[in-house]
């Protein structure tokens, strides 16, 4: 298996780094606003952008997604309410790529997981970016990551 760029294998799970690009980029839009609050003297441009700022930093710290081959399942984790959700790999669907255009530019790429679950199919978001080239190398990662695991000779 070729090294490994966007996970970290910590025995038989690996964990996917953080991806602080898109996510880093709105925690410095608001945080922008924040401070032209207190350039501009209003006290509740202030007070609402410098809490969402935070909240949203802590949501980005907060996002994990696992492959656990141990126990043959995806752990998604996305935003600060949410509990973390296990998705046996018998119940994975596929995956879906995202690509946000607005007037010829692209403003978002999103990696959405789809599964099973009470006979329904529901989706979840891995990750976030600007390129599909990223997104990309990161669904050819988790393939490799999942070949490994039918080879390891595990039922």
């Amino acid at each position: 298996m070729t090294e490994l760029k966007k996970f970290e294998k910590n025995g038989s799970q690996f964990v996917m780094k953080r991806q602080y690009g898109f996510g880093l980029l709105v925690v410095i839009g608001m945080l922008a606003f924040a401070i032209g609050g207190i350039y501009y003297k209003n006290t509740a441009v202030i007070w609402i952008f410098g809490i969402l700022t935070i909240l949203c930093f802590i949501s980005i710290w907060s996002q994990t997604f696992v492959i656990d081959l141990d126990k043959q399942t995806f752990v998604i984790k996305n935003g600060l309410i949410n509990k973390p959700v296990e998705i046996p790999l018998s119940d994975f669907v596929n995956f879906e790529l995202v690509k946000v255009k607005q007037n010829l530019i692209t403003t978002n790429v999103s990696l959405n997981l789809y599964y099973i679950k009470n006979n329904k199919e529901k989706c979840t978001g891995i990750a976030q970016g600007f390129t599909t080239k990223s997104m990309q190398k990161l669904i050819n990662e988790i393939n490799a990551i999942l070949r490994l695991n039918e080879h390891s000779g595990k039922i």
